[in-house]
């Protein structure tokens, strides 16, 4: 059982999750349009997706924490809404949407070239919220399964060249008294 997998239960306890999930619905709800079919990769319990469900046609959540996925569809289940989350990594899925979103993902991807190609053949605009550039300090448990220590903005629009980009930060996670981690939402659209 991975770490998520046990914090599964307990994951939307912290109120620092909450609250950049909250931003993140915050910046994306807007941009997203009735008739839209959204993929939210590395959706956890859903703190994203299933806030942003009563705004789109349908959710679908993937992650590769099956207590997550489960997490997710038992709350979806009761709110009563239009998402389904499913065990499964992003490199599995064939799907196309028009949206994909996902925060606090991508440092844990290893190859971000082949994730940025993935997202070409599978979304027209993609939301990705994660950690601005930080000298590994960020995770209390450790850095197993942590690919990398945040970004530079000209990293990412290096990884994402190929999609016309949109960078901004927009929350500051707060960890102790005096350690903070801003946080960046990346905008990405496919070109036509």
């Amino acid at each position: 059982m991975n770490r998520f997998d046990k914090e599964a239960l307990s994951w939307d306890d912290l109120p620092r999750r909450v609250e950049l999930a909250k931003a993140v619905v915050r910046e994306v709800k807007d941009k997203l349009k009735k008739d839209d079919k959204v993929l939210d990769f590395g959706c956890g319990t859903g703190l994203v997706g299933l806030n942003l469900a009563p705004f789109v046609k349908e959710v679908v959540g993937i992650d590769t924490s099956l207590k997550m996925v489960e997490r997710f569809n038992e709350k979806a289940k009761l709110l009563n809404l239009n998402a389904k989350a499913f065990k499964k990594d992003i490199f599995e899925v064939d799907e196309v949407f028009d949206v994909a979103v996902s925060s606090m993902t991508i440092h844990h991807i290893k190859d971000l070239n082949a994730l940025s190609m993935k997202l070409q053949n599978i979304a027209n605009k993609i939301f990705i919220a994660d950690l601005c550039k930080e000298d590994g300090t960020f995770h209390d448990h450790g850095n197993e399964g942590v690919e990398h220590f945040g970004f530079l903005k000209k990293e990412l629009f290096e990884i994402f060249r190929d999609f016309d980009l949109e960078y901004r930060v927009i929350h500051t996670i707060k960890k102790g008294e005096n350690r903070e981690y801003p946080v960046f939402l990346l905008e990405l659209t496919k070109r036509r």
